[in-house]
């Protein structure tokens, strides 16, 4: 059985079938139009990415003034100080993120033929926004059931007095 050429056979010294395609120019590739969105929905995204910026920016000053709270503390108290300095870092994410969310979805509204990647580099903020949020509510969550389970067993041992428990009442005479 023969086999088809370029399947291991040896060259037979004649042309290949196709011609070999001409390679590309250095360069630019040219961009294909992309995808545009309506006006109307052009018109969402910018009440969204004007409304997103206003939190984004709001986040982080909010951020910056408690980390100028946190500075002071610590020289007060420090155990406060460090605690209002690690509470700013995921406000000043979250704000950072937002803000870098707000700016893609302005350029979808602003420029022409590349609202996709203006779009993923959007979501690709909120992602890591929405991310970071998810694993602080795991965090508090987690750190309600640990408290309520601590209280638990500390009531049930009795290490924890139980307001309003048993009262003895003495009859004063008369």
């Amino acid at each position: 059985m023969d086999q088809p050429a370029g399947f291991g056979s040896q060259p037979t010294g004649q042309p290949p079938q196709q011609p070999a395609q001409p390679q590309p120019a250095a360069g630019p590739k040219p961009v294909p139009p992309g995808y545009e969105f309506s006006a109307n929905q052009k018109e969402t995204i910018r009440v969204l990415a004007g409304k997103m910026k206003f939190v984004g920016i709001f986040y982080i000053v909010v951020a910056v003034l408690f980390g100028f709270v946190g500075l002071l503390a610590l020289f007060f108290s420090p155990f406060v100080g460090i605690v209002y300095l690690i509470a700013i870092v995921p406000q000043l994410l979250i704000g950072i993120w937002t803000t870098n969310a707000a700016t893609s979805f302005r350029q979808v509204v602003d420029t022409r033929g590349h609202d996709i990647p203006y779009l993923m580099n959007a979501l690709s903020s909120l992602r890591k926004l929405y991310t970071l949020q998810f694993w602080l509510l795991i965090l508090a969550l987690a750190g309600l059931v640990l408290g309520i389970a601590v209280g638990v067993f500390l009531w049930f041992s009795g290490l924890l007095p139980i307001p309003g428990g048993p009262t003895t009442v003495t009859m004063s005479a008369l």
